[in-house]
């Protein structure tokens, strides 16, 4: 199926229009992948990716806030040219977009939160985000779920008792862990959903500006830039 989005639609071959605008699009917020500062501004690990990418692929880039949920089905439609946002690689992924080289490990083992006490997963009622690899995971187990648009909504549900625990990226993030101590939460059980690692997603086919990212994302690698990013983001 090829691609309808803004870039993907004036290109052929392996040349770019610069003077178009690639439409990028994010969930945030995503600490520390992207999250907004107090002045409203997309920031984050990924968004300081994105900027360097874009400087050396000269790509006039636009940035957008939307649901995780939005984020592939979107870049699929040609609504936005390139997705990111701690979106993990999966054989199931692959099957809809095209994923540039990954850029950033993540830990297989996710966790479930929730008050001490509550029952495990194949008995618990978990809320869990639109679109993730959590959710996906939950309909292969067969495990009741709630699913909620936006990470916030997931939280909320589990501080109001509407499910017994929630289950998304959790382990590595200072905000969550303010939350559980916030609200006498804990990390409770853990479970493993592999993956290939973080990476960038264009509408499948659109080979132009793939080769373009991977080009960007290979001279960043190879001269530290990426290690110097990852070091102040996630270190």
């Amino acid at each position: 199926m090829p691609c309808v989005g803004t870039v993907a639609g004036l290109m052929t071959g392996l040349v770019l229009a610069a003077s178009e605008p690639v439409v990028v699009a994010t969930d945030a917020p995503f600490p520390a992948y992207t999250y907004l500062d107090d002045a409203g501004t997309i920031t984050g690990f990924e968004r300081d990716l994105m900027d360097e990418v874009c400087a050396r692929a000269a790509l006039d880039c636009r940035w957008t806030d939307v649901t995780f949920d939005q984020l592939i089905p979107g870049v699929m439609a040609g609504d936005y040219d390139v997705v990111l946002g701690g979106i993990a690689v999966t054989p199931e992924r692959r099957e809809m977009v095209d994923f540039t080289q990954t850029y950033h490990a993540t830990d297989p083992d996710e966790w479930y939160i929730g008050r001490p006490g509550a029952p495990g997963p194949a008995a618990a009622l978990t809320a869990v985000q639109s679109g993730t690899m959590q959710e996906a995971h939950l309909r292969r187990m067969g495990y009741r779920h709630l699913i909620f648009t936006t990470e916030p909504e997931v939280l909320a549900a589990l501080v109001a008792g509407q499910v017994d625990l929630a289950l998304g990226p959790f382990e590595t993030r200072a905000d969550i862990r303010d939350f559980i101590a916030e609200y006498g939460f804990d990390y409770l059980y853990s479970e493993t959903i592999p993956d290939e690692g973080v990476a960038m997603a264009v509408c499948k086919g659109n080979t132009a500006l793939l080769a373009s990212l991977n080009i960007a994302l290979d001279g960043i690698r190879d001269d530290g830039t990426l290690a110097s990013l990852e070091n102040r983001w996630f270190e």
